[in-house]
């Protein structure tokens, strides 16, 4: 069995004596260690250091109980203590070494996270520039609330639209057939591998999207998504948002 977590004693320091116990008359030679008790977490040192604790043995071994010790043997141990330090440093190295790794693993996370941001940022800047020109074969990466027959749809599936044309308040669009579960952030680069190649991975009707409603929201400052809602004859048929788009090619 492999054992993470360890309780050990750290020797501070190991030396022989010779004195008499306590209630006896014969002299006898011990060796007298102090000791702390430390903690090992995944073979590094997590610890300790807390007291300075003296280990009595006779020549064979054994232990002697302190309760055994002379005034003699009490006054070996005060002054070897006093002699000795305890390395913090050696006995709390594995939890620094802790701290410093996950201190560095924060760093990384937040300068990538902070990178990520960026890039969602110039993704959603890029795409409102997209949507301020909109015009005929430009491509959007969307989140669908409806499929391309208004049914209702589970898990928002992302994927994408392409404009095949505009007539005044009307954008006629046709989605890709195939679709992705959605990621907890939009990347274009996410639903890249279900982009379509050819015209027969399009679905075959157009749909009819109001461009006033989309207008309006290009007014609103620091938006990231702009939401779709469809406006043909049989739109009793579409309850509300029909997708949202997250992203432009």
């Amino acid at each position: 069995m492999i054992f993470f977590y360890q309780m050990y004693d750290y020797v501070l320091g190991e030396k022989e004596i010779i004195a008499t116990l306590k209630n006896e008359t014969h002299t006898q030679r011990f060796t007298l260690k102090i000791i702390t008790p430390a903690r090992k977490f995944v073979y590094m040192s997590y610890g300790g250091g807390l007291v300075k604790i003296s280990r009595l043995y006779d020549v064979n071994g054994q232990l002697i109980h302190a309760r055994n010790y002379s005034d003699e043997i009490k006054n070996e141990v005060k002054n070897f203590k006093r002699q000795l330090k305890i390395p913090y440093f050696q006995l709390w190295k594995g939890f620094l070494y802790t701290i410093v790794v996950l201190i560095i693993a924060a760093i990384i996370f937040s300068i990538k996270n902070k990178i990520k941001t960026n890039d969602l940022k110039g993704q959603s800047a890029h795409l409102t520039e997209q949507l301020q020109a909109l015009k005929p074969g430009q491509l959007y990466g969307i989140s669908n609330f409806t499929d391309a027959e208004g049914n209702s749809v589970n898990g928002l599936p992302e994927s994408w639209i392409k404009i095949v044309k505009i007539d005044q308040d009307t954008i006629y669009i046709q989605r890709s057939k195939q679709t992705i579960p959605v990621k907890a952030m939009f990347e274009m680069s996410h639903i890249s591998s279900i982009k379509p190649k050819n015209e027969s991975e399009w679905e075959p009707n157009l749909e009819k999207i109001s461009y006033p409603f989309l207008k309006s929201q290009l007014s609103e400052s620091d938006k990231m998504s702009y939401d779709a809602v469809y406006i043909g004859d049989d739109k009793e048929k579409y309850s509300g948002i029909v997708f949202t788009l997250k992203g432009a090619e």
